[in-house]
């Protein structure tokens, strides 16, 4: 009986319960009221909010619910009860000087804002805090009075120039932000990154325009009026790069690097940038400059293999380089590996150069003698003798030594099987039984890899099984798919010709097989292997007209869209391509490239800007 009782003690008891468990409730609906611009709903509810708990965040709600519905009476009548309960803080001051000025009043507004600066305390938290109620209330000039009147204030020296140059930013006035950046970081070195995120984020440095202009001037002007302040010449060099003026960077970073004695660190560093950036003219010069300090120390030892790297980047991105050119940068390389020796530090520069005979000198067997080299060389970690092994594998697979490259690959899925160069691995061995005509094996591996933690790795194991899937038919009649097979092999092997014609016959001896889309995709690979733009982009076009829902269509678009943005020079053709690719597939794994190559395109900043950013990328001055 007892614990009936008490059961029905606690059924009566839920109800309740439920009732107080709302206490939020009218605060969102306030909230929702006030956000839909429903002002005078919002006040039934910020009221008796207000009445129940007067804090400062529902005053505000209700004072700017009342201006919302220009009830200025009830506005003032809210900051004057506040004001007689705390009539030391200038928020009510400036509200009230606020709400005159919106009434038209503004020599009585004058006399509130005149009364909340005299009210400042010589302290810098008095001085932030009538700075922000300013800020708040939209008068920025009143803010900046503030400010100046703080820096008189107070005796310690202390400025304000971050929070100055804001409010110069949030007005638009750029010469006065960028002088009062200047003198903060002038006065405080430390404030220099923080100085870079604001004028980045008020500026558009990628775009050369009289803002960046001003800002390029004024720091000209402050480092020969300060010649000892080395902050105004990192932030000059900073500027060039977010300009992609790397030659201006070079010369200010040579000048800083030699008056610092630094030995070529910062040059090192501006290397890679330039690097990144696909300027190798700026990356040799900033090589030579550390060789020709003479130090045998490790920027003269990376030096060294960077500007041989850097020599290899720039000509085989060339699709038909001087051989006269490859030769001189194979002895480059050689004399460099017999300068340094070969080890773990130099093991990048062999790889190169095994690249380079196997790929573009025909010398396949020396390439393969150097990489044999390098996996016996003593104390290399797992990953580097892994790497090294696909690249041997590589090699065999362009002499058409398939078998010995699927031992290589295969050795390394053992050795890495839960690296991604294991399934890199797994997936070049995938190829190798394709190449060698045993589709139904290759297909076998390709299963286990769509799950593979690397989206590009699992979708080529998506696209080589489906083409499996599409092409080898009902009938198993696999000849269309083993002429295809043996073309891209041969391609692979740089035998463009004879891939050309296995393609023909292909086409001529099954011209309304399937695999017509693969063979356009070859044909347009082919033809970007030799430079030829134009063919290629024509085998895309073709692809996407005769093949609309085909598994290469999201390929074909990206490919078209890189194809006319860089080679062709023909813009608005890439947007359609990425537009189309991000409506038409938005499942592929390319959409966030299209999406962000599509944005350049439009001009588009980063992020969702302000007022006052919109302000400054419009370009005003």
């Amino acid at each position: 009986m007892n614990l009936m009782r008490y059961l029905l003690f606690l059924g009566l008891l839920m109800p309740c319960g439920t009732l107080l468990a709302q206490p939020g409730t009218d605060e969102q609906l306030a909230a929702q009221y006030f956000q839909q611009g429903d002002f005078e709903k919002a006040i039934l509810y910020y009221e008796q909010l207000y009445k129940r708990q007067p804090n400062d965040y529902y005053y505000e709600q209700l004072f700017k619910s009342y201006v919302g519905i220009s009830d200025l009476a009830s506005a003032e009548k809210l900051v004057r009860e506040q004001m007689k309960k705390r009539g030391d803080d200038p928020r009510f001051t400036i509200d009230l000087g606020s709400l005159y000025r919106m009434a038209g009043q503004q020599d009585k507004a004058n006399k509130e804002f005149e009364k909340a600066l005299k009210a400042m305390r010589p302290d810098a938290n008095s001085v932030r805090q009538t700075a922000n109620h300013f800020t708040r209330v939209n008068e920025a000039d009143m803010a900046l009075q503030a400010y100046e009147r703080g820096q008189k204030l107070l005796r310690d020296g202390q400025q304000f120039h971050y929070e100055i140059a804001n409010i110069h930013a949030m007005k638009g006035d750029v010469p006065k932000m960028v002088s009062a950046y200047m003198d903060l970081i002038g006065n405080n070195p430390a404030y220099l990154q923080s100085v870079q995120n604001s004028l980045t984020r008020y500026m558009d440095l990628g775009i050369p325009d009289g803002r960046s202009e001003i800002l390029r001037t004024e720091l000209l002007r402050r480092i020969q009026r300060d010649p000892q302040n080395i902050v105004y010449p990192e932030l000059l060099i900073w500027m060039y790069i977010q300009q992609k003026d790397l030659n201006s960077a070079f010369v200010q970073s040579r000048a800083l690097d030699k008056r610092l004695d630094e030995g070529g660190t910062r040059m090192m560093d501006l290397a890679a940038i330039a690097l990144a950036n696909d300027d190798h003219t700026t990356a040799f010069k900033c090589y030579d400059y550390v060789l020709a300090l003479g130090r045998n120390d490790a920027n003269y030892i990376r030096a060294r293999i960077g500007s041989v790297q850097t020599r290899f980047d720039q000509l085989t991105a060339q699709h038909d380089p001087a051989m006269a050119d490859l030769l001189d940068l194979d002895q480059r390389s050689a004399n460099t590996l017999s300068e340094l020796g070969i080890n773990k530090g130099t093991i990048e520069l062999l790889r190169d150069r095994a690249h380079l005979k196997a790929f573009h000198l025909d010398q396949a067997p020396q390439a393969i003698a150097l990489l044999e080299e390098g996996l016996a060389t003593p104390a290399l970690d797992n990953k580097t003798k892994a790497q090294l092994k696909l690249d041997l594998g590589d090699i065999h697979m362009l002499t058409g030594a398939i078998w010995e490259a699927s031992l290589l690959f295969s050795q390394v899925d053992l050795d890495m099987k839960y690296d991604l160069l294991g399934h890199e691995a797994r997936l070049r061995n995938a190829k190798v039984s394709f190449y060698a005509g045993d589709f139904l094996w290759a297909q076998s591996q390709l299963d286990v890899l769509k799950s593979s933690t690397s989206k590009l790795i699992a979708n080529d194991a998506m696209e080589l099984s489906l083409r499996i899937t599409d092409n080898l038919g009902v009938d198993s009649n696999s000849v269309p798919l083993s002429l295809f097979a043996r073309a891209e092999l041969l391609r692979i092997r740089t035998r463009y010709d004879e891939a050309l014609v296995v393609l023909d016959s292909l086409n001529a001896e099954f011209p309304m097989h399937t695999i017509g889309d693969d063979v356009l995709y070859e044909r347009y690979r082919i033809a970007m292997a030799r430079g030829r733009y134009t063919e290629a982009a024509g085998h895309l076009e073709k692809l996407l007209e005769q093949y609309p829902l085909d598994i290469l269509v999201d390929n074909a678009l990206l490919d078209l869209g890189k194809l006319y943005e860089e080679q062709l020079k023909d813009p608005e053709k890439a947007k359609a391509c990425y537009e189309r690719l991000l409506f038409e597939q938005t499942g592929s794994i390319f959409v966030p490239e299209a999406r962000e190559r599509f944005r350049k395109l439009r001009g588009d900043g980063q992020g969702n800007p302000t007022e006052s950013e919109k302000f400054f990328h419009q370009g005003h001055p």
